[in-house]
């Protein structure tokens, strides 16, 4: 029973970490790289500020949310002026940068050391130590952040956001501001990434740099393309079916220096045949006039 509450709260994770970003990649079409940067963001806040400083959990959820979105409002003032390849390469460069603060600054991260003994949440008085408990406060989560993004994805702001990513200039000739839309789908990406982060931070009670690897930020682009990109029940169907899928080869009778390589190497094949199935719609022919 404990496996399947682990279960069901890394899908809770992933949930909302994946939907912000579908929001921005799956709406948008922007090639964001830097969204698992901002999880480690929302990590490292919660483990720095009730390590060492006694935030209260509800403190850390909120500013996990924020400092996301004022790296995020940086980075849109930048990348945003790139296009294409050129976005992709600088959302990776600052993703990059993000990495080696978490590993060199060590005074405030521990770098590679990582920083344990992160509690568990409390509200009220209420400590949630049992994971069954854990999994019923991240529900409430994900119900309330699922229903906030449902909402964006059935407003005219989605409509905004699928335009500019179609053809940008048809959208603005229809007094559609593009890039608004587009600064602001980072910033609602990046908080939720953020809360994600901040409750990855609470259960692990431990983190460090190589959890916030590349190999996550491809994960949770897996996650989008297998559910169809801007698909909100796709999306999380897609979760569950991904993070459920390479649970039946714990039960074989695996060496653990095969059975990682092996799952990675499930999650290419899907990801390869997702992305030569939808090569169209991923990579649209960018129209012109």
């Amino acid at each position: 029973m404990e496996y399947i509450i682990h279960l069901l709260i890394i899908i809770c994770i992933y949930s909302i970490l994946s939907q912000g970003l579908n929001l921005n990649f799956g709406l948008g079409g922007m090639f964001n790289l830097a969204h698992v940067a901002s999880y480690a963001i929302g990590a490292y806040t919660t483990a720095i500020l009730s390590t060492e400083y006694g935030f209260s959990f509800i403190n850390c959820i909120i500013l996990s949310a924020i400092f996301p979105c004022v790296l995020a409002l940086l980075l849109g003032a930048i990348s945003l002026r790139l296009t294409l390849d050129y976005f992709a390469i600088g959302t990776l460069a600052f993703s990059s940068v993000i990495t080696a603060l978490l590993i060199n600054w060590k005074s405030l991260t521990r770098g590679v050391l990582g920083i344990p003994g992160i509690p568990r949440p409390e509200i009220y008085s209420y400590e949630f130590i049992e994971n069954s408990d854990f999994l019923i406060l991240i529900f409430g989560f994900v119900v309330v952040i699922n229903i906030l993004l449902y909402i964006l994805f059935r407003s005219p702001y989605s409509r905004t956001l699928r335009a500019q990513s179609e053809f940008i200039h048809a959208a603005e000739s229809l007094a559609k501001n593009a890039t608004r839309a587009r600064i602001l789908s980072f910033v609602i990406a990046s908080a939720t990434a953020g809360i994600a982060g901040a409750f990855f931070a609470y259960y692990i009670n431990y983190i460090d740099p190589s959890s916030f690897s590349f190999q996550e930020m491809v994960f949770i682009f897996t996650i989008i393309v297998v559910g169809r990109p801007g698909s909100f029940w796709g999306n999380i169907l897609a979760c569950i079916f991904l993070v459920l899928l390479p649970e039946p080869l714990r039960f074989l009778d695996i060496p653990a220096s095969v059975l990682g390589p092996m799952r990675q190497l499930i999650y290419a094949i899907i990801l390869f045949l997702m992305v030569f199935i939808n090569r169209k719609k991923l990579f649209p022919v960018q129209r012109k006039i």
